[in-house]
């Protein structure tokens, strides 16, 4: 029961930092979930991904934020590949195999997230950012790095609208992948339904803490933890 009350404050906490600073909840929570309940990694943090970024998305759009709907467009259409593998090297790895992905594809977020540098979203950069965005976040539900880099140079509010376009059908074509390898069950789905109540709940917060945190001195204090949990599951999956 423990277990399952942890990942309620996982969900909690990371969904309302993430509806504040735009990242937390797939890099803060699925490493510790996937020490503590892996077999609920990736799919329950996907579906909850896609709720969140459904409701980040209309709010975006219902303030007038912009959007670029070619970026959407290439990303998606190129998600489907590095979908497809991910689904294919998780028939192949076992539990530790997937924790050492996981630790890497938070230690790679946080790297990423940190730098100045933006390659550009060109056509070819937006495809190649869709197929490493389509392979980690479908074995990991950590996907959205590789898009963020390349949108680093778009207005923030274009880049939040973005962003969530990407992460909603992003999400749904990874839920579906896995569905249809078998890697995704109707207990898992069942256990992201029935957390649903506390993202929304994480959302409401956010709103709050918009006006009223630091966001800055968040963002480090998310990046700090999630690398101290990517590194304390790299440690146990390797050792």
């Amino acid at each position: 029961m423990w277990v399952y009350i942890l990942l309620g404050i996982l969900v909690l906490l990371g969904t309302a930092i993430q509806g504040t600073i735009g990242f937390g909840l797939g890099t803060l929570a699925t490493p510790i979930i996937a020490l503590v309940k892996p077999e609920l990694v990736p799919t329950v943090i996907l579906f909850l991904a896609f709720f969140i970024s459904s409701y980040m998305l209309y709010t975006n759009l219902r303030d007038k934020g912009g959007i670029d709907t070619q970026v959407i467009a290439i990303s998606s259409a190129c998600r489907i590949p590095g979908s497809l593998l991910a689904a294919w090297v998780l028939t192949r790895i076992d539990e530790s195999g997937l924790q050492v992905f996981i630790a890497v594809a938070v230690i790679l977020a946080m790297t990423l997230s940190s730098l100045g540098w933006s390659p550009g979203h060109s056509p070819t950069n937006t495809a190649l950012a869709g197929v490493t965005s389509g392979f980690f976040g479908t074995i990991t539900s950590i996907g959205g790095p590789p898009m963020a880099l390349i949108l680093k140079d778009f207005d923030p509010e274009k880049v939040r609208s973005t962003l969530a376009g990407t992460f909603v059908i992003g999400s749904a074509i990874s839920m579906a992948t896995l569905a249809l390898t078998g890697a995704a069950t109707a207990h898992q789905f069942l256990v992201a339904v029935a957390y649903l109540p506390l993202a929304a709940a994480g959302l409401a917060i956010a709103r709050v803490w918009k006006r009223r945190v630091d966001t800055v001195a968040l963002n480090r204090l998310v990046v700090a933890v999630s690398l101290a949990a990517a590194g304390m599951l790299l440690a146990v999956s390797v050792f």
